[in-house]
């Protein structure tokens, strides 16, 4: 039996021996057989108030025999758990969708379950539990359907992983941070002050621009300070750079004779080195702090250039990790870690920042990401819920067909969530993909945590809503319809007891005439 979540292979299990329990409790005390107390008792009463006599006895009886089966057959079927359906650990299993990350995702199983369920909490499951008939056969319906739908419906992309991804690529080292700001400083600066005061609009720089955007000056990577003569071809740090060696055909500032430790490469040079490069270093940082990022690049545009690749997962990493000015004296005179003017500025952005924070936290109390984790979690709980109070329902109910019609009206309404949390998975990949059709304009805005523009609003707007209200309205019609079904179904039975009322108000209304007599 194919499940909807790691949870659920446990609390599947717990919620049906909590069933067991409950149901133990109630046949030792004696409250089960109340119901069919009840039932002798108004078929008693009835006809004695009425004063029938007759004829009406018997038609009583039958009416009282005709409930009396169907309670005991609501027993049989979802009352008393059957040795005959008995729900095995070693059936259930679920297979996650597949992610960018984890492409072929593992079976999990209560005995392997992929994680620290049943391990660590929701221990002691057991092997093998029995269950009524009629439960078991809606949960092996509502299983197969769900995953028979799921399995029809068109695959969706996993773009969301990129984006939760992106968010983790950052900076962990503080000297490749401090070497980032150097070259911040020393050079992008530099390059970026003489393009904005010159405007080059050469054939050359047009054809950059139409390869690499035309946002691409305004990152430290760009391809027009680095192929452009003038630019990173000609710049050079103002001191050392640890990790470079010393040429003296290059390094002609020093001393032959007592060179420096290290040497100062070209800016160019200082980016796209293979092996020790500032590019080359970021890439391996971003796959350090966010595990295979380089490689979702990749899989998410596979059809971009190596370069590209490279570029795109640069950015990211120094969106997170923007770099900061490290070489000004006016900054330097000016300001302090300490006292009052550097407490002042402490303050201000502090509030600033927890400005931002509450106006996003207001636009956004429920994110997609935790929205997407914690829906399975609580559909888990509420069908543990569902299954382990199910007896009370049965026993209350009088062992009434209409509640065992609702009953698995409610665990399906509850199971299909799962369906309509995938159709809004979907939805929102193809809206990403129709709202960000160029990839490069996706990789750089979309998933870089620094923009908030209107489109990603709208879209987490959108996919929370999606996530929330599909269930909710599902619920509600299935609640409209269980009503509508729990009415038929009276309608339907209402004749079989139709006779005994019958026969009760006739033999009152005889007996009435026999005393005026």
């Amino acid at each position: 039996m194919m499940l909807d979540s790691y949870l659920e292979l446990f609390t599947t299990l717990f919620g049906w021996v909590f069933y067991n329990t409950l149901w133990d409790v109630l046949s030792g005390t004696g409250i089960v057989y109340l119901p069919f107390l009840g039932i002798l008792i108004d078929h008693w009463r009835e006809p004695a108030e009425g004063g029938e006599f007759g004829t009406a006895p018997g038609l009583s009886l039958r009416r009282m025999e005709i409930e009396l089966f169907i309670a005991l057959l609501v027993v049989v079927l979802a009352g008393q758990p059957a040795v005959l359906t008995p729900l095995d650990s070693g059936t259930l299993s679920y297979t996650p969708p597949p992610t960018l990350n984890d492409p072929a995702p593992v079976r999990a199983t209560p005995g392997a379950p992929q994680g620290t369920f049943g391990a660590n909490g929701f221990s002691g499951s057991p092997a093998t539990v029995n269950l009524p008939v009629w439960w078991y056969a809606v949960l092996a319906m509502a299983s197969g359907l769900n995953h028979a739908v799921v399995e029809g419906l068109p695959s969706a992309a996993d773009l969301r992983t990129y984006e939760q991804q992106a968010r983790l690529a950052t900076i962990a080292d503080p000297r490749l941070r401090r070497e980032v700001s150097e070259f911040f400083s020393q050079c992008y600066v530099p390059a970026r002050s003489k393009y904005q005061a010159e405007r080059p609009a050469t054939p050359a720089i047009r054809m950059l621009l139409g390869t690499y955007g035309p946002d691409d000056p305004d990152w430290m990577g760009s391809h027009v300070y680095r192929e452009t003569p003038g630019y990173y071809t000609v710049l050079r740090p103002s001191t050392p750079v640890p990790g470079w060696a010393y040429q003296p055909a290059r390094d002609t500032e020093y001393d032959p004779g007592t060179p420096p430790s290290w040497g100062r490469p070209w800016c160019r040079q200082w980016w796209e080195e293979s092996s020790i490069g500032l590019r080359r270093k970021l890439v391996a940082q971003a796959d350090a702090t966010s595990a295979g990022f380089s490689a979702l690049v990749v899989a998410v545009a596979p059809g971009l250039a190596g370069e590209q690749h490279q570029d795109a997962v640069a950015r990211t990493v120094l969106a997170n990790a923007p770099p900061v000015w490290s070489n000004n004296d006016l900054v330097s005179n000016n300001t302090a870690a300490t006292g009052w003017l550097g407490t002042t500025e402490s303050w201000i952005r502090g509030g600033l920042a927890a400005g931002g924070v509450v106006a996003a936290s207001a636009l956004f109390s429920v994110t997609v990401t935790a929205a997407v984790q914690a829906l399975p979690m609580m559909q888990a709980v509420l069908l543990l819920g569902i299954y382990a109070l199910l007896p009370m329902v049965v026993v209350l109910s009088r062992y009434s067909v209409s509640m065992m019609v609702t009953g698995a009206l409610a665990i399906f309404t509850v199971k299909f969530w799962s369906v309509l949390w995938y159709l809004a998975l979907w939805v929102d990949q193809n809206l990403i993909r129709s709202m960000y059709p160029d990839v490069n304009v996706f990789l750089q805005v979309f998933a870089n945590p620094g923009e908030h523009d209107l489109k990603r609003m709208l879209l987490n707007m959108i996919t929370t809503s999606l996530y929330l209200g599909l269930p909710l309205l599902w619920s509600a019609m299935m609640a409209w319809a269980g009503v509508h079904i729990g009415r038929s179904i009276a309608s339907a039975t209402s004749p079989l007891s139709r006779g005994g009322d019958d026969a009760g108000r006739l033999g009152g209304g005889m007996g009435k005439v026999a005393l005026k007599r």
